[in-house]
């Protein structure tokens, strides 16, 4: 926008983007690609290392028997309006608004548009041309829809005529504000109902036998001078069957004085026969491409044109039958200036090409499939869509047809396992003219090749074992897709949040299935069945265990389809505790109890254990030392760790369990003795000190197969000495508390 006083691409040398014109579209990469109607396509592109946010473009072929281009207002024409708003309101049966994009620039303050707009010959806005050119609009161009049906970018001819006294003259302009040495013509299709000029002037007022409705390209009004205001400060009303003549500089002030009341003034209107008779057309300005090169005309030097911003335009191939509508978003200091949008459209192949408003104005609008709304397609730069005067339209006039197309997602997929229940949603379904039909659920019809499921509605479910494939039919449209049924998991495994329980303690229980690929078995939660063998407890449906009155051993056992797992429990009697801080109901009361009562790990001297605390890699050491019975601290060999003298209070444990190889040193022969132990490290020290051994396939999500402690955390997991956290985690590089290293260490020695 602008007052009458007064787009992503790599930014290059203009030698390079003569040399090599395609240049932009290969550093693009393509972020959507949608057919929005028969004739119409949309991109949205980013462009690397260019300092443009987004590329959106309309390709709009007019070749297409349903396809044109159309210009869209606001329903009351001096008026403003989202490009979204307006296109939503001219959608409908026959003719739906596809794609949108603002077009005229318009007076901010006012809202009026600035530059010419015409549709079936009628003048809806005469509009101004400025002088300089460094201006936007400084040269008669307009982008319109010509009799034949083509698209057209080009120059025009407006010619205003008064016939007075037998002679003719050329006026300036009509209803807008009269400038310098000029004539305006002032009919009832004003803005306004006055003439708002300023005093320096002369305004003749006519009135004609007949009202005058509109204004047309062709038209000729005629009418008697009924009053004459010489240097008036008064507004001058528009007579609603008439018009006014406002006349400045000596010239016209001397035809304006002739002037007498009764006298009759004709005035025609005109254009040059290209825009003759034309759909519609829109002046704006500057053009940026012409036969293919770069044609810009406004000074590029000029403040609006170096500008980095938003920017909009039209273009044209050359047989003029495809139209494209692009926006370059251009928030945050981005987007492009004239001289590389210009080269852009270049870079696209166009013919011609037009600037539209730009800046925050920019706002390009699409029909999202399944619905006949037009939403906003780009950014605007600031953040939400200005309201505009005007905007160009892509419309399809397909007329609604038989369904095509559906679009649809399922609440999961995978491989089921037999009684198991899903569903699907219909998201939306098209015709071949990619317009939405309204969904009934009546007309859907469900169907699948084998009958091993079975169908209520949206949902559907296994019946059989075996492989299928699921057909939703709507009228001419149909879906599908593949099913494989199974009677079990290929894998079932038991997570637990412990393997011992006191008496009336609870532990919780979850199971984890998949398929032959591994993945997830899709089922419901009532087919995977809880039980407990061995009279120590019972389990809810939920997998929460509650241990009983007695000591003693069992299974729980997990049942899902024909498969069956169990994992071994033991029920223990009540322990009291040996510190003030580990309460007697504290699920590891018994691990710490028998450690510290072998001397394994002790308390401190207050009463407490400080279960939380966390080891330290002396620690560790220590207790190793002490757990292995057959380890002699008198024949040690020094691993000369510089941070280990041999006056070190733990010399002797740390030496001997660096020996055989349990705790290894840190870099640049560093042991690091109070440095705290992690998990993962926790890991490592057990299965080298144990001599451990086994697989799984249970795998943790924070433990990739290239973790360097992947294989010791696997083998624990296999020896049932970790269960890992219930979130599915091991937390490898968490600290090890000292309650922890009593479970696996009590799990080691069982």
């Amino acid at each position: 926008m602008m007052k009458i006083k007064g787009f992503k691409i790599i930014l290059m040398l203009l030698v390079l983007m003569i040399m090599m014109p395609l240049q932009g579209l290969a550093a693009q990469t393509v972020n959507k690609d949608m057919k929005l109607s028969s004739g119409v396509q949309y991109k949205q592109y980013t462009n690397t290392g260019a300092k443009v946010n987004s590329i959106n473009h309309l390709s709009i072929n007019l070749n297409d028997a349903y396809t044109k281009v159309k210009m869209g207002l606001p329903k009351d024409f001096n008026s403003k309006a989202t490009t979204t708003s307006i296109a939503t309101g001219d959608s409908v049966e026959g003719n739906r608004v596809v794609g949108a994009v603002n077009a005229a620039f318009f007076d901010m303050s006012e809202g009026y548009p600035l530059f010419l707009i015409s549709q079936q010959n009628e003048i809806l806005n005469g509009g101004v041309l400025l002088d300089s050119t460094t201006e936007y609009f400084n040269q008669p161009i307009a982008f319109g829809v010509t009799a034949d049906g083509n698209a057209e970018i080009d120059l025009y001819d407006f010619d205003i005529k008064m016939n007075y006294d037998n002679l003719s003259y050329d006026l300036s302009g009509m209803n807008r504000e009269r400038r310098a040495d000029e004539a305006i013509i002032f009919t009832p299709q004003n803005v306004k109902t006055t003439t708002d000029s300023n005093q320096y002037g002369i305004e003749v007022v006519f009135e004609s036998d007949t009202p005058i409705n509109s204004t047309y390209y062709g038209q000729t009004i005629t009418g008697k001078v009924k009053s004459i205001h010489v240097a008036s400060t008064a507004k001058v009303a528009i007579p609603k069957n008439g018009f006014v003549l406002s006349f400045h500089g000596s010239e016209w002030r001397a035809i304006g004085d002739k002037m007498k009341i009764g006298e009759e003034v004709s005035v025609e209107f005109d254009i040059d026969s290209k825009w003759k008779d034309s759909e519609f057309m829109l002046a704006s300005g500057p053009m940026l491409v012409k036969d293919g090169k770069k044609h810009v005309t406004m000074n590029l030097s000029s403040a609006r044109a170096t500008q980095v911003t938003s920017r909009s335009a039209i273009a044209v191939s050359k047989d003029k039958k495809t139209v494209h509508l692009v926006t370059v978003d251009g928030a945050n200091k981005k987007g492009m200036n004239m001289s590389q949008f210009a080269d852009y459209l270049v870079s696209l192949g166009v013919d011609r090409a037009l600037n539209l408003d730009g800046g925050g104005s920019t706002t390009m609008g699409i029909r999202n499939y399944g619905s006949n709304a037009v939403v906003l397609a780009n950014t605007p730069s600031a953040g939400s869509q200005r309201q505009v005067s005007a905007i160009l339209e892509a419309i399809s006039t397909a007329p609604t047809s038989n369904p095509s197309t559906i679009n649809l997602t399922r609440s999961n997929v995978g491989t089921m396992l037999v009684g198991a229940t899903s569903s699907y949603k219909i998201n939306y379904i098209l015709d071949e003219f990619y317009n939405p039909i309204t969904v009934s659920s009546s007309k859907i019809a469900n169907t699948s090749d084998n009958n091993l499921v079975s169908f209520n509605g949206t949902s559907f479910t296994a019946l059989k074992e075996g492989s299928d494939r699921v057909r939703i039919n709507y009228d001419t449209a149909y879906q599908s897709f593949p099913l494989t049924i199974v009677s079990a998991p290929t894998n079932l495994t038991i997570n637990a949040s412990g393997k011992t329980a006191n008496i009336n303690s609870k532990l919780t229980f979850t199971a984890n299935a998949t398929d032959v690929d591994k993945k997830s078995l899709i089922y419901s939660p009532e087919q995977l069945k809880w039980s407990v063998e061995g009279g120590i407890g019972t389990i809810t449906s939920a997998g929460v265990f509650t241990a009983g009155n007695k000591a003693g051993t069992g299974k729980v056992v997990a049942q899902l389809g024909t498969k069956t797992v169990s994992v071994g429990i033991e029920v223990k009697t009540n322990v009291t505790s040996k510190f003030t801080d580990i309460l007697n109901n504290n699920p590891y009361i018994t691990e710490i109890n028998y450690l510290t009562s072998n001397g394994v790990i002790t308390g401190y001297k207050d009463g407490t254990f400080k279960p939380n605390n966390d080891i330290t890699r002396k620690n560790a050491a220590v207790i190793i030392s002490r757990i292995m019975k057959d380890i002699d601290l008198n024949k040690v060999t020094d691993p000369n760790f510089k941070d280990v003298p041999k006056t070190h209070p733990y010399y002797k444990e740390i030496a001997a369990v660096a020996n055989l190889g349990i705790v290894n040193g840190k870099e640049n022969g560093y042991f690091d003795p109070n440095g705290k132990l992690t998990r993962a490290q926790m890991a490592k020290i057990l299965v080298n000190a144990y001599n451990l051994s086994g697989t799984t396939d249970k795998k943790f999500t924070d433990v990739p197969s290239k973790h360097w402690a992947a294989n010791d955390i696997n083998i624990l997991t296999a020896t049932g000495v970790t269960t890992g956290f219930n979130d599915g985690t091991f937390k490898p590089e968490t600290p090890i508390s000292r309650m922890h290293f009593s479970v696996f260490l009590y799990r080691i020695d069982q």
